[in-house]
């Protein structure tokens, strides 16, 4: 037996079941979402992972004023020189350090042999039999008979001499130029050790220099050959002992004494008020690492969960923000995750900036100002300015506190949304630069200065800075680019390419709904100049209002501004069928405008600029035909399904749809009337709770409808009836049959 068809009531409980489902799935999903972030960040704090041993102690704190209470260490500790003095220090003892060589008895002996034996083969031109190398005898060859002759002479008279006086000096294996120490030792076979000095070793200098003086008589194209050859035998006495060498050096390395002072216990390592210099921060440094090493900073429970505290409470400024203010991306998973994201990803660089330690700040190269960028455009300046402050805060809670980074790149960050709040083209990147380098510089400069930091520390950050300004508007802007082309997501740049009549859709709605499509255009002029009136985006509320109706398409003729010469349908239906049908012109935009590819951003204006509003018409006739069959009327049959405009821009087009229809129904030419009725309009939607998501104030409730009043003012005026001229046979009175 088939199964029966579920009733109406099943239905609909089934479907409440279901929504409750989701919310619930929602509402856990958002949450899973804030918990990942705030445990993101308190992992990047100081001691968030249980690490009391990261920095927490930097230069942010050099030339400052300590406001904390006076500091007074509880214990001994020695104070650590800085590293990099360390490091040049040691680096100097290992160039110092002494080689230490073995003492070879032998190598005379079997150098004498050798020169001897070259001697003999060149006077008996074997020199095959030399073991020469090929320069010296190309040289040899070149020669004359005589001038032969002179260098077998000189060798056989002075070789050996040469060598004794070499041998006097010291051969060494290895060069000794690459350490500046200025005596090396000899280590000998009976365990003796002597010193030699590092200048008294042989080398062809010294050896030319003895022939010379031995030997007048030489030229030197002689005495440089003879040179050559007698530097060629020689075997060194001197051989280096790479084991005891290195041993030498790691005791230099040692001997670097690592600490320039020791504070005793009751000592006062910084006063209150007191400006932080070069050795406070040195100290401070020492103090916390010997506190850390210790264990006396607290128990690891309470850093970690003092780490989460911190991060949630920096987490709460957002959502709370976006909670209140932004019930759309509070509802919108994706919106939340990347907000989120953000916030992570600029934590992550702060603490690649203190992990990475370095001589150059890295802390200016934070990319802050690329994501207020990006949120400007992809949200408003508003969620973008809240999100750089909770960036800047987390930042500088990575940073130990670090205020000066924190205004710093809350200030860049910040015209850096600003000089994409309005975005018209591709070559305002370079405003971009501009104004977020400003804010940078002008920042760094401000709190250095009151620091009273030299400027050998300044211009590094004032470069870095110049860095920041011009790399973020290129990261922000290739993001921009991918999530155009990627994700189909419209930024103010992309809008430019739907505010253009010749849209399909568009075109469409002109050709089957000309009513409609007149009413469009209305509703566009009056939102476009209703949102430079309050210094919102124009292009968004104009291209939102040309799609705000196309779902009328499907059933056109079931509005009143396309019934020409036709009759009224609504005539033959029911108020709730009518309404029904009212309502669907909602969700038929929707289902269009996502067939033709329109962006998020334009689809959200579709529902948005009904909101919940009642349909007061079939409602009202509703309400009549119940008071004779005495049945009851759901008002939520009666209303649009919203959501309600979370947007100026929505809630713009929303006042500007219902006032250009009812201008139609006004003397457009009294002005009394005519701001009567649009005042009356937006009382409605004020006491329906339809601008309760929008972020309007007061002001700008009334700068919108004096703009709209403005616009209006005379739109439908009577002409002038002119009189025609009469024919001629009518001047003179004849009557036409």
């Amino acid at each position: 037996m088939p199964k029966a068809k579920p009733t109406v009531f099943e239905q609909l409980r089934s479907a409440d079941a279901n929504a409750a489902q989701d919310r619930r799935w929602h509402a856990l999903s958002r949450a899973g979402i804030i918990v990942a972030c705030v445990a993101l960040l308190a992992a990047l704090f100081p001691g968030g992972l249980n690490d009391s041993g990261q920095v927490t102690y930097d230069d942010a704190l050099l030339g400052t004023i300590w406001t904390d209470e006076s500091i007074v260490a509880e214990l001994t500790f020695p104070v650590a020189r800085p590293r990099d003095d360390v490091e040049r220090d040691r680096d100097s003892a290992r160039r110092a350090a002494p080689y230490v060589f073995r003492f070879d008895s032998t190598a005379r002996t079997r150098s004498v042999t050798a020169l001897k034996r070259i001697a003999s083969a060149i006077d008996d031109d074997q020199f095959d039999n030399s073991n020469l190398p090929r320069h010296i005898l190309d040289a040899i060859t070149a020669l004359e008979a005589s001038t032969r002759a002179t260098v077998i002479e000189g060798l056989r008279k002075h070789g050996v001499d040469m060598i004794s006086a070499a041998y006097r000096y010291g051969v060494a294996n290895a060069s000794v130029s690459q350490r500046t120490a200025e005596a090396h030792v000899v280590a000998y076979d009976d365990g003796q050790e002597a010193l030699i000095a590092a200048s008294a070793l042989a080398d062809t200098t010294r050896l030319y220099r003895f022939l010379i003086e031995r030997d007048r008589r030489l030229n030197a194209v002689v005495a440089a050959l003879i040179v050559d050859i007698v530097d060629h035998v020689l075997l060194p006495d001197l051989r280096l002992d790479e084991k005891l060498s290195r041993q030498a050096q790691q005791r230099a390395e040692a001997s670097v004494v690592r600490t320039q002072g020791i504070v005793q216990r009751g000592d006062v390592i910084l006063k209150k008020g007191a400006f932080v210099g070069k050795a406070d921060l040195a100290v401070l440094s020492a103090y916390r690492l010997t506190q850390n090493l210790r264990g006396e900073t607290g128990t690891g429970l309470l850093i970690v969960l003092g780490s989460i505290l911190h991060a949630a409470v920096i987490v709460s400024i957002l959502f709370l923000y976006i909670f209140t203010l932004r019930k759309s991306s509070w509802e919108s998973l994706g919106q939340c995750a990347g907000l989120a994201s953000v916030v992570v990803i600029s934590a992550g660089l702060a603490w690649l900036s203190v992990t990475y330690s370095a001589n150059i700040p890295l802390q200016f190269l934070i990319v802050i100002p690329a994501f207020s960028m990006l949120i400007s455009v992809l949200f408003d300046v508003r969620v973008a300015i809240t999100t750089t402050l909770v960036m800047a805060l987390t930042a500088a809670g990575v940073r130990s506190n670090d205020y000066g980074i924190a205004l710093i790149m809350f200030v860049g960050g910040s015209l850096g949304a600003y000089s994409t709040n309005n975005l018209q083209n591709r070559t305002q990147m370079f405003t971009s630069m501009l104004a977020i380098g400003t804010g940078l510089v002008v920042s760094v400069v401000a709190v250095d200065i009151e620091r009273s930091v030299p400027f050998s520390l300044l211009w590094p950050k004032l470069a870095f800075s110049v860095a920041n300004a011009v790399v973020s508007p290129l990261i922000a802007f290739a993001v921009i680019i991918v999530l155009e082309k990627v994700f189909n997501v419209a930024t103010d740049l992309r809008l430019e390419e739907f505010d253009n009549l010749s849209h399909p859709l568009l075109q469409q709605l002109a050709e089957r709904a000309p009513g409609t499509y007149q009413h469009t255009l209305a509703v566009a002029r009056l939102s476009e100049t209703a949102a430079a009136s309050i210094g919102a985006n124009v292009v968004l509320a104009k291209v939102g209002a040309l799609f705000h109706d196309i779902g009328k398409l499907e059933k056109a003729e079931y509005f009143v501004e396309n019934q020409i010469d036709i009759d009224n349908k609504h005539d033959r239906l029911t108020p709730k069928r009518s309404a029904a049908i009212i309502r669907q012109h909602v969700q038929d935009g929707i289902d269009l405008a996502r067939r033709s590819g329109l962006p998020d951003r334009i689809i959200q204006f579709i529902p948005m600029h009904h909101g919940t509003i009642l349909i007061k018409h079939f409602y009202a006739k509703a309400l009549d035909e119940t008071l004779l069959k005495e049945s009851i009327v759901d008002e939520q049959d009666y209303r649009y399904p919203g959501p309600k405009p979370t947007s100026r821009e929505a809630a713009i087009v929303m006042l500007a749809d219902a006032v250009e229809a009812l201008s139609r129904l006004v003397d457009t030419s009294s002005r009394d009337e005519l701001d009567a009725a649009v005042q009356q309009i937006i009382t409605d939607r004020l006491n329906d709770g339809q601008l309760s998501l929008a972020p309007l104030t007061t002001s700008d409730i009334e700068r919108i409808r004096e703009s709209f009043v403005k616009n209006l003012i005379g739109s439908t005026h009577q002409r002038v009836r002119y009189m025609q001229i009469p024919s001629d046979s009518d001047a003179r009175g004849e009557v036409k049959e």
